[in-house]
């Protein structure tokens, strides 16, 4: 059952041409195939010539566009969920959804991996494991879990600051909540460190591939530096911001902390100045979950109009998911208008032939010998893959170098700077955010290189593979990512997946040298010197003997507990060193020569694509070139019927394009800016 969503104006519509484009298509490639199996058996080719390339292509293109379609009709909009250590971050995704209980209110301080919470018909929990460390290619697992049990695999461990859990990459909760079935997807980053550090670099990272960011915030107090900082750095993350105060039932000043906090982002953050803001009150929400589900519904509906997430919900339907339904549906009619150009060009091509075109002869000659300069070795795209790919590379490496180089830096003002408990507790979960940003930075980087990569190469190709942009592979999509069979390839490019416990190494922590009799006499006997001559001085001033004792003693605590907490802190800032050096060390190690193969893989993947397109564009031109020389010498009356059939195969295809192209440009008009943005 497909969750009820709300109607973009041209969704059914859109997905009805869809249906009868792919339907159109089938049909055109089963005639083409039989067609072209006759044509071979006339001119005496052997069974292995027969065009299961063209038909080939026609079903990835069907694929493609059912695929799509598919994503379009289940699809959500992804919307990023950030804010500060205790701000409300995990209630207010509790009551966005209606769970109260869902996340523990604890999680904003506790949760150590990504939670997605998507729509499903019924309650569930599944962890993502990782792969085990023997078998790092290993596919990665699934466990259901009860949704009680979310904290135990999401969460770190108060004591130590670790997750609780190593082998647990994500979590995703279904809920059969209206909101999600709306068209809605919240993902919940990891906030054990809060928006400074790692942490804020993994929600950095996790925003490049989300449709919105909602900030959370609380009345208590204005913006700090680091949520300044933060929104600073998301400026090109993210298209669109919403804001969200909470405790509004706590912090009776909070209008006057929105109006402060508008003035601040105008002033550090501009891009985010007009964005909405929604004071909200989990306390009041989840007051009416109770009241709902004790059938006092007048109180329940008062107390959720006294929440203030009735307008917070109201806009996330109908500005992000509807604008992201939107965007799917126009990659959608783009797709269809892909894998409609071939089969058109291809009959267009026949009826000049019907026609008997002079000159047309010559013109798929000269379209062959074009193709035979792309063969060698030496051929242009071939030297634009060598040389992109090398630059990929480079471009990859240096930018995990600068990552690396972050790290360091980020890791060594914690260690200046922490106090020894919160140090040894924090500092291995907020290095691992670190290096887990790393990666997906790197996935990131590597996705927008590859499809860079290919589309250069592909331009080298244009002027001769028409019909190969033309039937899918190199039309671009509405949200930019481009063309067909690069998607094939950048969506299995991530350069290295995190492997939490089997690539990072554990902190080891050395062991304490002051406990016991003799620890205590190694910390005692160096202060005993400074504490006796302490006491003389007093003794001298006062003229006293029992005050300068007391004194002496007091002193020598004094100096004794002052020696341990700098002991401790060089202790703990040692262990903290050596394992941030231990970690870098390892990844500088392994991460790049992963990248180079990674790249390496991929281009060669790509090389051979297009060694096919290039084989199978030549063999359609030869069918085309012997079907010409036979419509030459073919009756008047087989031209005639020919002709017919294949006008009104043209006029079929024709007749879709135009109506893609009308779905196109109002799917433009309406995902043009609102006016009314508030």
């Amino acid at each position: 059952m497909t969750p009820p969503r709300p109607e973009a104006p041209s969704r059914a519509r859109v997905l009805d041409f869809a249906a009868r484009t792919a339907e159109l298509l089938e049909r055109a490639a089963r005639a083409a195939a039989a067609e072209a199996a006759d044509t071979d058996r006339a001119a005496d080719r052997t069974a292995d010539r027969a065009p299961e390339t063209s038909s080939d292509d026609a079903g990835d293109g069907v694929q493609r566009l059912r695929d799509e379609a598919a994503r379009a009709a289940d699809g959500s909009a992804t919307l990023v969920v950030v804010g500060e250590k205790k701000r409300g971050k995990s209630s207010t995704i509790n009551s966005l959804v209606g769970v109260p209980d869902l996340l523990p209110v604890d999680a904003d301080v506790a949760t150590g991996v990504h939670i997605v919470v998507r729509y499903g018909e019924h309650p569930r929990a599944v962890a993502h494991l990782r792969s085990d460390g023997d078998a790092p290619e290993a596919p990665p697992r699934t466990e259901q879990i009860p949704l009680e049990r979310i904290a135990e695999y999401a969460a770190v461990d108060p004591r130590t600051g670790r997750p609780r859990r190593l082998d647990v990459h994500h979590v995703e909760v279904e809920l059969p909540v209206p909101l999600l079935a709306a068209g809605l997807e919240l993902v919940d980053t990891p906030g054990v460190g809060g928006l400074v550090g790692g942490h804020a670099q993994l929600a950095l990272a996790a925003l490049e591939n989300a449709d919105a960011l909602v900030f959370v915030v609380d009345g208590s107090s204005e913006l700090t530096r680091s949520e300044l900082d933060f929104l600073g750095r998301a400026t090109e993350r993210t298209a669109e911001t919403v804001f969200v105060l909470t405790k509004t039932d706590s912090y009776d000043a909070w209008p006057t902390v929105v109006e402060r906090n508008r003035e601040l982002l105008a002033r550090h953050a501009p891009r985010h100045a007009e964005a909405p803001w929604f004071p909200v009150s989990n306390r009041a929400r989840r007051d009416a979950v109770e009241a709902a589900d004790a059938g006092e519904l007048h109180e329940a509906a008062e107390l959720l109009a006294e929440s203030g997430f009735e307008p917070l919900e109201a806009l996330l339907r109908r500005r992000i998911a509807a604008r992201a339904a939107e965007l799917r549906l126009a990659n959608v009619v783009h797709v269809a208008l892909a894998a409609l150009a071939a089969p058109l060009a291809e009959q267009e091509l026949r009826l000049r032939s019907l026609q008997q075109e002079p000159g047309l002869a010559a013109e798929v000659e000269r379209a062959e010998e074009a193709l035979r300069q792309l063969q060698p070795e030496s051929a242009q795209w071939r030297r634009a893959l060598t040389t992109g790919s090398r630059e990929l590379k480079n471009t990859l490496q240096l930018g995990f170098r600068r990552s690396l180089n972050d790290v360091r830096q980020v890791a060594e003002a914690k260690i200046a700077t922490s106090e020894p408990a919160a140090l040894a507790e924090e500092f291995p979960a907020e290095l691992e955010a670190q290096v887990e940003a790393v990666w997906l930075q790197l996935d990131n980087a590597a996705r927008r290189g590859l499809a860079v990569l290919e589309q250069r190469v592909r331009d080298e190709c244009a002027t001769v593979l028409d019909a190969g942009h033309a039937d899918g592979k190199g039309d671009g999509r509405a949200d930019g990512s481009g063309p067909g069979t690069e998607l094939a390839l950048v969506e299995e490019g991530a350069v290295i997946r995190a492997e939490r416990g089997t690539l990072l190494p554990e902190m080891v922590r050395s062991t304490h040298r002051d406990g016991g009799p003799l620890g205590m006499l190694e910390n005692v006997i160096p202060t005993v010197g400074t504490a006796a001559t302490f006491g003389t001085v007093i003794g001298l001033l006062t003229s006293s003997v029992l005050l300068p004792a007391v004194a002496s003693y007091a002193m020598l605590a004094v100096l004794t507990r002052r020696r341990r907490q700098r002991a401790e802190l060089g202790r703990v800032r040692g262990d903290a060193t050596r394992h941030l050096n231990r970690v870098l060390t390892e990844l500088t190690t392994e991460i790049p020569a992963q990248i180079t193969d990674h790249v390496d893989g991929l281009a060669d993947r790509l090389g051979l694509a297009l060694d096919r397109a290039i084989a199978d564009e030549r063999l359609r031109l030869e069918r085309r070139l012997a079907e010409h020389r036979r419509n030459l010498a073919a009756s008047a009356a087989e031209l005639a019927a020919a002709r017919d059939r294949t006008k009104r195969r043209i006029g079929a295809l024709t007749t879709l394009r135009d109506e893609g192209l009308a779905l196109a440009h109002g799917l433009a008009a309406t995902g043009r800016p609102d006016p009314d943005r508030s």
